[in-house]
């Protein structure tokens, strides 16, 4: 015979369950004046946890029989009826954080040259050239500990964060070794040494030593073209005609008199870059020169001469600097991405000179690149939709009863098809990133310390300023989504 419970008893409202908001905790929460005249037990709690998910495992089996004793108690007092009792009843398991990789240099790293606001460059402290000696210790890479899983109330798993997981590529000449961490003696770490003296080069992600060529003469017939790894140091000229490929970085005591140089880190020219106007000179670190005349250039560095540019077309994606006093842009076209600072725009014969800032010619050319592929592509899908429409036709009629040749066939202009396809996807994505990164998104200027005269031009987006009559000491600061740029004038030195 059933037992009759009291109109008040009502479980569903006596007792709630609340899950923390991060789920690792469950709490009873319990309201006495619905669990009078009814018999109070562990049962009734667990039905509870039951039916708000909460996974068995996760139940705190003693601390639901705790719950229930002490309830059945409050019952009895009339004076905690109609207060609100909580008991922590289920627990997870929190996910344990793992700890971030990380890489310690222990030699100098480069840093690009700092433009102050009147144009003048800070030399001092930019760490270039760094040689090592044999054996020397050049990094140490920590590869981080990853996290362990946990689990909340309800069964389901809790993950750690992501850690960081740096790696370290290695080129040639340096040696690794595993050590144990001083400092946490159950870890590992992995170090690393030059193999042999030389300069280091380095990037977040890569180390490489390369040897040195020294060369105490001219480059030219004498010793044929050139094509070295490592650093290359040469007492004379490169003479014209010669090619020369350094995939470190070049030290001219001399000029350049060639077209046909690829310089893979720092081109440092005690000399001049004097071309005749043909070929295009590629750095892909800084360029250092006393002068530059009637030569092609693309530098993805900085761009630093002592005294004058003439007849010249340059790319950069750095700063382009003259630091001479009488320094001077004549009869040439500039383009850097960062800015440009000289004494002189133009000249008093009031040649045509053009410089612009704020634009990335490499994303540029790729993003062309890039957009006449996409057409492309585009029509060789177009021209495989007949064909793609004919299977279809051909399967629907057969009912997908084909022989495994035709099966075969029809597979492969699929497939083709879905390939073109996602190619095409990718490649969108990829040129409407492009498309904005052509522009610099910074703030970039040209300074002009002394004179900018008639005929010179000064290019940004589609801001260009004409000058018509000389401009003495004046900055011109670009922003992003600026309508014009203002001349401000300054006291030159």
């Amino acid at each position: 015979m059933e037992t009759k419970q009291s109109p008040e008893f009502n479980p569903d409202k006596g007792l709630k369950i609340i899950i923390s908001e991060d789920r690792l905790t469950a709490t009873l929460v319990a309201k006495p004046i619905w669990l009078t005249g009814g018999g109070m037990s562990n049962i009734l709690i667990l039905e509870s946890l039951d039916l708000y998910g909460v996974h068995p495992d996760r139940i705190l089996m003693k601390e639901v029989d705790s719950a229930a004793l002490e309830i059945d108690k409050i019952l009895k007092n009339p004076e905690e009826l109609k207060k609100e009792h909580t008991f922590v009843v289920g627990k997870g398991i929190p996910a344990k954080q793992g700890e971030s990789g990380w890489i310690k240099f222990y030699f100098p790293r480069a840093t690009r040259v700092v433009l102050t606001e009147d144009g003048s460059a800070d030399f001092r402290n930019i760490n270039k050239y760094v040689h090592v000696k044999e054996g020397e210790r050049l990094a140490t890479l920590f590869e981080g500990v990853a996290g362990e899983q946990g689990i909340d109330v309800n069964g389901n798993p809790v993950y750690p964060n992501p850690i960081e997981r740096p790696r370290l590529t290695l080129g040639k000449n340096v040696l690794p070794k595993t050590v144990n961490d001083p400092e946490k003696p159950e870890r590992q770490l992995k170090e690393y040494y030059a193999g042999l003296s030389g300069v280091v080069f380095s990037t977040d992600t890569s180390l490489s030593v390369s040897p040195e060529l020294n060369i105490e003469s001219n480059i030219g017939l004498g010793t044929g073209n050139i094509n070295f790894d490592g650093t290359i140091r040469v007492k004379g000229t490169i003479e014209e005609g010669s090619v020369v490929v350094c995939h470190g970085s070049l030290y001219l005591e001399g000029n350049v008199e060639s077209s046909e140089v690829t310089v893979g880190e720092d081109l440092d020219v005690k000399g001049g870059v004097k071309a005749k106007g043909q070929g295009v000179i590629k750095v892909k670190g800084d360029l250092r020169a006393k002068f530059i005349e009637n030569a092609n250039l693309e530098i993805d560095g900085d761009c630093i001469v002592e005294n004058f540019i003439l007849q010249s077309n340059i790319k950069c994606l750095g700063n382009i600097i003259l630091t001479g006093d009488s320094s001077s842009i004549i009869s040439s076209d500039i383009l850097s991405y960062q800015g440009i600072t000289v004494s002189s725009l133009g000249s008093s014969a009031q040649l045509d000179t053009v410089v612009e800032v704020g634009f990335h010619f490499k994303n540029d050319r790729l993003f062309n690149e890039g957009s006449a592929r996409l057409v492309q592509l585009e029509k060789e899908l177009e021209a495989l939709v007949p064909e793609i429409q004919k299977i279809k036709e051909v399967v629907q009629r057969t009912r997908g009863k084909l022989d495994d040749a035709k099966k075969e066939k029809f597979k492969e202009i699929f497939d083709g098809y879905q390939k073109r396809t996602k190619t095409v996807e990718l490649l969108k994505a990829k040129i409407e990133e492009l498309k904005g990164t052509r522009f610099n998104q910074d703030n970039v200027k040209v300074v002009v310390r002394n004179t900018a005269h008639p005929n010179a031009t000064i290019k940004y987006k589609k801001q260009v300023e004409k000058i018509s009559k000389a401009q003495t000491s004046f900055v011109m600061n670009f922003f992003p989504n600026q309508e014009k740029a203002m001349l401000t004038a300054f006291k030159g030195k």
